[in-house]
């Protein structure tokens, strides 16, 4: 895998970190002239030569996009790269950052070893949401984190009709719910007291938010055949959030179809255990703490 051009994706403008990655990416680009790198307009303030600004049309041609934020910006560039089956490079800016593995001071180390080819990838499942009025599509959404569905009316519980592999699964009734895939388990699912799922594997998780039963519990769900979501009862609208970004309202009478996609994320990789370290690090995994023993004393 070469990367002859690549592309520099951010959302934080004002960010000091931001500045600082892009500072460091410009001076390893003078070392490094046969590789050209792009960034969008919007950092035009911020981006020092030989980085150059186009317009967003012309960031997708690339080899590899640089994304600099937090989670927020790798999904958002996780949708722009969907286009073309670009691989991302995650550069941490945020708090958590789960997903975007490099720090800043890290940078230029890592672009070392990616001229390397001392790298691996991580290829992420996606989920296809479609929505059904009938037999007739009506809209149609790729999440690589989760679908979030909830009242259309703030306050108001959900009654959805779950069915799994054709066969009818359960009925939640609850404040919400969400089905996330293994990159999303450690999002909003882990928040909701949701499991968390190795990133390679093949499975989707069913998390209902304040579920009216105390016996209903996440379920994770192999993705090897679709999950149809029903309204339970009428009179509430439900409103549909992907990835915590874009949003369509469920009309009466359609339904949600859920499947593995066949598109797919992909994550570049400089450490041989990232998923392992960000448990630990940014979970804080740290075991039991170790007590001081003092030397006994009367």
């Amino acid at each position: 895998m070469k990367f002859r051009k690549i592309a520099i994706i951010a959302w934080k403008h004002q960010s000091s970190e931001l500045a600082l990655a892009l500072q460091k990416i410009s001076e390893w680009a003078l070392l490094h002239p046969e590789i050209e790198y792009i960034a969008s307009e919007s950092l035009k303030i911020l981006c020092p030569p030989p980085i150059q600004v186009v317009s967003t049309e012309n960031l997708s041609k690339v080899h590899l996009i640089i994304a600099i934020g937090g989670d927020g910006t790798m999904l958002s560039t996780a949708r722009f790269a969907l286009q073309n089956s670009t691989p991302i490079l995650g550069v941490n800016v945020g708090r958590v950052g789960f997903l975007a593995e490099t720090q800043v001071e890290d940078l230029q180390d890592t672009l070392d070893l990616l001229i390397l080819g001392k790298f691996s990838t991580s290829t992420r499942l996606m989920l296809d949401i479609q929505v059904y009025s009938g037999e007739k599509k009506v809209f149609s959404e790729v999440v690589l984190n989760e679908l979030h569905i909830r009242s259309s009316k703030p306050g108001k519980m959900v009654n959805l009709e779950v069915d799994y592999n054709k066969k009818h699964l359960t009925e939640y009734w609850a404040d919400s719910l969400l089905i996330s895939t293994p990159t999303g388990s450690t999002a909003y699912n882990l928040s909701a007291n949701g499991p968390i799922i190795y990133p390679s594997t093949l499975a989707f998780v069913l998390t209902p938010l304040a579920p009216s039963s105390l016996s209903v519990r996440p379920l994770i769900l192999p993705a090897t055949a679709e999950c149809e979501i029903r309204f339970a009862s009428k009179g509430v609208g439900l409103s549909l959030v992907f990835d915590g970004n874009s949003s369509y309202e469920l009309k009466p009478g359609e339904r949600i179809v859920i499947s593995k996609s066949q598109s797919v994320t992909t994550f570049i990789r400089v450490k041989s255990s990232a998923f392992v370290d960000a448990l630990r690090e940014k979970l804080g995994w740290t075991g039991k703490p170790k007590l001081k023993t003092e030397p006994f004393s009367k």
